[in-house]
């Protein structure tokens, strides 16, 4: 095939492209951290929805500029560290979502041509349809009956160990029993959903608020804080409730359902509580219908829902059809549109970031909106005032779906009341009172004055102690705020040469507050590069970025020392980024933090090359698991692949080079002899590797 030429023309383009999909990388990595992690979002469903729409879709336009570490290629985010961690034996993938009618169509449309490609009858076809519950999604293991385990999605592969606090859910059964007598599977791993009720929300936020706390955003919010709790003793009060909603029976004596109805009644048999309003739709027709039906009655429940969870009833399917990393082929989530509300515009405030982004904030009269009060709502940008010419006083129509930080969509001019002001984005930086700037084609106002704005070092250094950067446990806003206020540190360099007595000069700060923040810090220094590359705070390099620039330079140094090309040269590294690199370590300023970090003992490099061997029988070539595998479970089966160069998919296609089976294979063995694609078992498998390791040593 002959490679297509890049002209000069479509430089301009791909370049823009390319900076916006850093852009949105950031963004969205952000967002799934609060989101998944801290349990605090600051954006709605709807315009996260928006920007992962938006990164798909570049990322299908300019293939090319994918990287294998895309947030469209993830599920979730990482587990906690405070929790021991679960490898899920089956991925607790996410869905894939339709936002309109016309959307969930085209979804049914590529169902049916992908079943037809697998010769499969699309005209009999039937669907689930379950209400999507808004919630925190979680697995449970039954060994002979017993809840042995139960773990968070986390990031799709690896979650959290929360056993003892599911166990405080008394919808959660501990023990299996049949209510018609069947027989209970040796091995039964059940996927849920935990939620909290509206009213167990509405008593726990009006406890926080009269204990003078901050209250949860929604339900969905206070479910995920609730779980995962140190002390079970604090879930239990939380008054969780939980829906069942998908079972795998691993056992020799027992069949596995092939419909998904019967998977949802065989959980109402074993105990579990199943969502009650779930439908067996016949057609999409019906399908479409229940969707509209809900649209409002969905309101008057005591649980919240987004949407309504689609799939095809035929389990079968499922395994011919498999997943992308995403999301499954047989599954979509119907979401519903935003609601609105009209309120009135109080105040307005601009916020500065870590990166000097000024950010308007519309202060509200309370509205009820998606069954919570909303206070203020994002104004995004200065363009965004400009056009929609919000003044102080005016009826404006505010947007969510179900979340914290609704938007304003328009302004109702006709009710704008007399002399009402016009809101003036500032020339100047609130905090600092440097002009703003504009850099190229953003939409953003920033302050430059990066080193000098009170704002900008304490957002950085907040950075700089957040998890997926140095995680530094006990070192928060208002303890950040104090130390900068003070005059203590300029820089995260200066934590980690803070004293036990400066620490006492604090307000409420005690003898064993000192020596835990102390103690924080001094395990901090040792966190991985790619910690300290992503806590550095570098524009457009996520905790991806940092992860591949870590593997591939092993030394700080050598990333300081490198030119643009040789970054851009690294597989998932754009233009965009690599400039983004270059500029950082060019800057003085940031080569002397560097040096001072290297002072108080920050580490500096990889224990070890990260650096993947190769192997000529796994290079290049693809293979698909299916089956049990008896001396190594699927995920170090994928891992030993990934380590010598393979790539691992999910379907058989003719595109596979290897189906590697275990013991109860399924309908993907019979695809690959339908294809002609070369099966493995095991042993032969576990010999393959044992010579691609012989020919790396």
């Amino acid at each position: 095939m002959q490679k297509s030429v890049q002209t000069n023309n479509d430089a301009p383009e791909l370049s823009s492209a390319s900076a916006r999909i850093d852009d949105l990388t950031r963004q969205i990595e952000h967002h799934r951290f609060c989101y998944y992690i801290l349990s605090q979002p600051e954006i709605s469903d709807f315009e996260f929805d928006e920007l992962l729409r938006e990164l798909e879709s570049l990322e299908t336009r300019y293939p090319e500029l994918r990287s294998p570490n895309s947030p469209t290629q993830k599920v979730g985010a990482p587990p906690s560290t405070e929790f021991q961690q679960v490898r899920h034996r089956i991925p607790l993938l996410s869905l894939s979502n339709a936002m309109s009618e016309e959307e969930l169509e085209k979804w049914h449309e590529r169902l049916q041509r992908a079943m037809e490609s697998y010769e499969l009858d699309s005209s009999k076809v039937k669907y689930v349809c379950e209400l999507k519950i808004d919630g925190l999604s979680i697995a449970l293991t039954y060994k002979n009956g017993l809840l042995v385990q139960g773990a968070t999605r986390g990031n799709g592969e690896v979650g959290e160990e929360v056993t003892l606090n599911l166990k405080t859910i008394k919808a959660i059964p501990f023990k299996l029993f049949s209510k018609s007598g069947n027989a209970i599977p040796e091995l039964l791993e059940v996927r849920g959903e935990v939620y909290m009720p509206v009213s167990s929300f509405e008593s726990l936020n009006k406890a926080l608020t009269d204990e003078g706390l901050a209250p949860f955003a929604n339900p969905r919010n206070a479910a995920s804080g609730s779980l995962r709790q140190k002390d079970p003793k604090q879930t239990a009060k939380r008054k969780l409730s939980c829906w069942a909603y998908f079972a795998y029976v691993t056992d020799p004596h027992i069949k596995q359902p092939t419909s998904h109805f019967e998977t949802l009644e065989l959980l109402q048999d074993l105990g579990f509580p199943v969502e009650p309003n779930r439908m067996l739709a016949k057609n999409i027709k019906e399908v479409e219908k229940y969707c509209e039906d809900w649209s409002e009655k969905r309101h008057h429940m005591q649980y919240q829902t987004d949407g309504v969870v689609i799939k095809t009833d035929d389990r079968t399917i499922w395994n011919v059809l498999g997943a992308t990393a995403h999301s499954p082929r047989w599954a979509v989530a119907f979401k519903y549109p935003p609601e609105e509300a009209e309120t009135v515009v109080e105040t307005v405030s601009f916020d500065v970031g870590r990166t000097g982004a000024i950010t308007p904030t519309a202060f509200l009269s309370p509205v009820k909106l998606a069954g919570t009060t909303v206070k203020r709502a994002t104004l995004h940008n200065a363009d965004q005032i400009k056009r929609l010419d919000v003044h102080i006083g005016d009826t404006v129509v505010v947007r969510k779906a179900g979340e914290v930080i609704p938007e304003v969509v328009t302004v109702v001019v006709s009710k704008r009341p007399k002399g009402a002001k016009p809101v003036e984005y500032p020339a100047n930086c609130p905090v600092c009172d440097t002009p703003l700037e504009r850099t190229g084609n953003e939409v953003v106002l920033r302050c430059p004055n990066t080193y000098g704005c009170p704002t900008q070092t304490k957002r950085r250094i907040e950075h700089w102690v957040s998890r997926d950067a140095m995680d530094v446990d006990g070192v928060g806003e208002s303890l950040i705020d104090q130390l900068v206020r003070d005059g203590m540190i300029k820089d995260p360099s200066d934590l980690y040469r803070l004293t036990e007595e400066k620490l006492l000069t604090l307000e409420r700060f005690g003898a064993k507050l000192a020596a835990n923040v102390l103690s924080a810090l001094e395990k901090s220094k040792t966190r991985p590069l790619a910690n300290l590359l992503f806590a550095l705070g570098i524009r457009h390099v996520g905790s991806g970025g940092a992860e591949l620039l870590a593997n591939h330079f092993g030394r700080l140094q050598n990333l300081v020392s490198a030119n643009v090309e040789d970054i851009e040269a690294i597989e998932g590294i754009g233009p965009t980024i690599a400039q983004a690199v270059k500029e950082y370590f060019s800057n003085p300023i940031n080569i002397d933090l560097i040096k001072h970090l290297a002072e108080v003992g920050i580490q500096m490099e990889s224990p070890r090359s990260n650096a993947l061997p190769t192997s000529k029988a796994f290079q290049g070539q693809t293979f698909v698991l299916t089956g049990t595998l008896t001396n190594m479970d699927r995920h170090e089966a994928e891992a030993a692949i990934k380590r010598m160069s393979g790539k691992v998919t999910s379907s058989v296609t003719k595109k596979t080079n290897y189906v590697v089976t275990g013991s109860n294979p399924g309908s993907k063995l019979a695809r690959a002899e339908e294809l002609g694609i070369k099966v493995v078992n095991e042993q032969e498998f576990q010999a393959m590797l044992q010579t691609a390791q012989s020919e790396e040593s």
